[in-house]
């Protein structure tokens, strides 16, 4: 579980290059809000500023400038890229994870 705190620099700890097909690949990340999953997804690709990347994948995302998100439960899927040329479509590429996340703090409700 990935948990977001809301105008905060938040640090994220996965294990996707177990999974990556792709050496030294890109990872692009898509956020469905399940309070509503008809509102358009947002997408993300995370830096991966880990020394040990054959143990972990580490990313600092900050709430609110890489992404801007609502208060509550979201569903998260990781797909590798050779180039990262995409930003905004997961169309072509490899799923390599999926996964729960909670957003949380002050602000936007989720009854926005």
């Amino acid at each position: 579980m990935v948990y977001i705190e809301k105008g905060q620099s938040n640090d994220i700890c996965l294990t996707l290059s177990e999974s990556a097909t792709i050496t030294n690949p890109v990872f692009l990340f898509k956020f469905i809000w399940e309070v509503d999953e008809t509102i358009t997804p947002l997408y993300w690709i995370g830096t991966d500023t880990s020394a040990y990347t054959y143990r972990y994948n580490f990313f600092t995302l900050v709430e609110g400038t890489d992404v801007t998100f609502r208060i509550g439960q979201y569903r998260y899927e990781v797909y590798e890229s050779a180039s990262g040329s995409t930003t905004t479509n997961e169309s072509g590429l490899d799923l390599i994870e999926e996964g729960r996340m909670v957003v949380n703090g002050t602000g936007t409700t989720i009854y926005d």
